[in-house]
């Protein structure tokens, strides 16, 4: 996923454009719930346009405003008014307003600011420190649902969002039961999870906990799980205990077999003729 940084400010442009290692090395402490991040840091010039404070679906972006100019607000306040009202909701496109950043030159600055508008997303003060940046950026894009979190375990992703479960590229859309369950069993793939937890998680989630219910949710997640993965993960049911998530080992092919006796018959011991 890319990441464009549109910074309204030169000096502040200057500083974020020799920090675009920083920001890469700072994500991936982050990122085992979000697909890896590209950055890229652009310059807007004072002439804001109302293209400028979108993003889009295959590109998301954050606006950094340097705050020392509080004009940039009034331009970006009216243009949300009147021009972002014709083109925000085109109905061939999903766009929203980028969240919005302001960086102040001191604390003394922002003391002296009065109340930001409602788009203003968060803000920060110099010096900046890039993990501290990369953190309230992605905050602030995951509020918008610009940056969809994604748990991910192994081959499989679950998006809580829009309860789907993904694998190769390959998704299919759960229940909520459906979803509590699948990210119960992924929580703790290969152990056999007692019918007991599985009532209280139905409880919890305000479902019926009769067991006929628990095992018609269980069959049809067992059914979406192997049409997704083509039987690779399924549910086993282990008798008088419960169930559990088990990843179907792949047969060893022919040439592997073959292969494999080669091997074995090399490490036996050579027979000793005698005369």
């Amino acid at each position: 996923m890319k990441i464009t940084l549109k910074v309204v400010g030169v000096e502040l442009f200057s500083l974020l454009a020799k920090e675009v290692e920083a920001l890469n090395l700072a994500f991936p402490k982050m990122s085992q719930q979000n697909d890896s991040i590209e950055w890229q840091v652009t310059h807007l010039s004072s002439n804001l346009k109302p293209e400028n404070l979108l993003s889009y679906p295959e590109c998301a972006s954050v606006l950094l405003i340097d705050a020392q100019d509080p004009g940039f607000l009034e331009k970006i306040q009216l243009m949300e008014k009147r021009e972002l009202t014709f083109i925000k909701d085109p109905p061939f496109l999903p766009i929203v307003l980028s969240p919005v950043l302001l960086v102040f030159r001191s604390q003394a600055l922002l003391a002296d600011t009065p109340d930001f508008p409602d788009f203003v997303a968060d803000w920060l003060c110099m010096p900046l420190a890039v993990p501290d940046l990369v953190r309230r950026i992605v905050s602030s894009l995951k509020r918008k649902n610009i940056l969809k979190t994604k748990l991910r375990f192994g081959s499989l992703t679950l998006l809580p969002e829009s309860r789907v479960i993904s694998y190769q590229g390959k998704t299919i859309h759960l229940t909520p039961s459906e979803f509590a369950l699948a990210e119960l069993f992924l929580n703790q793939m290969g152990t056999v999870i007692p019918i007991k937890d599985l009532v209280l998680l139905f409880k919890s989630t305000g479902k019926s906990t009769e067991g006929s219910n628990i095992r018609v949710t269980i069959f049809q997640l067992r059914l979406k799980l192997e049409m997704l993965t083509k039987s690779h993960f399924t549910l086993a049911s282990v008798y008088k205990q419960g169930y559990c998530l088990k990843q179907k080992v792949k047969p060893a092919s022919e040439p592997d077999l073959q292969k494999e006796e080669l091997i074995r018959r090399s490490r036996m011991p050579t027979p000793i003729e005698q005369d």
